[in-house]
């Protein structure tokens, strides 16, 4: 079979095992968080905490999802490289982990972060307690947050992803 085949089965199982990690990680890590915080049992019968988890998962996804068109131009730079179909195949997973872990490890800093920095800024408002309360306009609100987080953080991020990107390097003339 062709080369380009490998390369686009290797690209969809990558990106398939990439969006099922980041919504199990992340439904884990919320779940968990937050159960410390309110001593819920049961959170996933709770409609607001729901929301709150559907939020978190989106805006974290969406950051991540954005490395897609770097390990792409990866690819591209390691297939237009003199290496066999399989050192293609493995240099680009070994990629694709980085971006990967990068990707994860900076969606979750940044939305953990941003709930920090709302918390203090709304210091009468307990957002974790108004959930469990089951407040539905508490945890439209706190999802929010963190999708527009995500909106205004993704170029950023892209842009922070790309310098590890391997182009070759350009000779110099000067």
């Amino acid at each position: 079979m062709k080369t380009e085949f490998y390369v686009a089965l290797t690209q969809l199982s990558t990106a398939i095992v990439m969006g099922i990690l980041t919504v199990y990680l992340t439904k884990v890590i919320i779940t968990k968080y937050y159960k410390s915080k309110t001593g819920q049992v049961n959170p996933y019968q709770n409609t607001s905490f729901m929301i709150f988890l559907a939020g978190t998962i989106f805006s974290v996804s969406y950051m991540v999802y954005g490395i897609n068109e770097p390990l792409a131009e990866t690819m591209r730079l390691l297939q237009a490289q003199e290496l066999t179909k399989t050192k293609v195949i493995l240099e680009y997973l070994r990629y694709a982990g980085m971006f990967i872990t990068l990707a994860y490890a900076f969606s979750t800093g940044v939305i953990f972060l941003a709930y920090k920095l709302f918390s203090l800024l709304t210091a009468q408002l307990d957002e974790y307690e108004e959930i469990s309360r089951n407040n539905i306009g508490v945890a439209i609100l706190v999802s929010v947050l963190t999708i527009v987080i995500a909106l205004f953080a993704h170029v950023a991020f892209i842009g922070l992803i790309q310098t590890f990107i391997p182009y070759p390097e350009m000779p110099t003339f000067i």
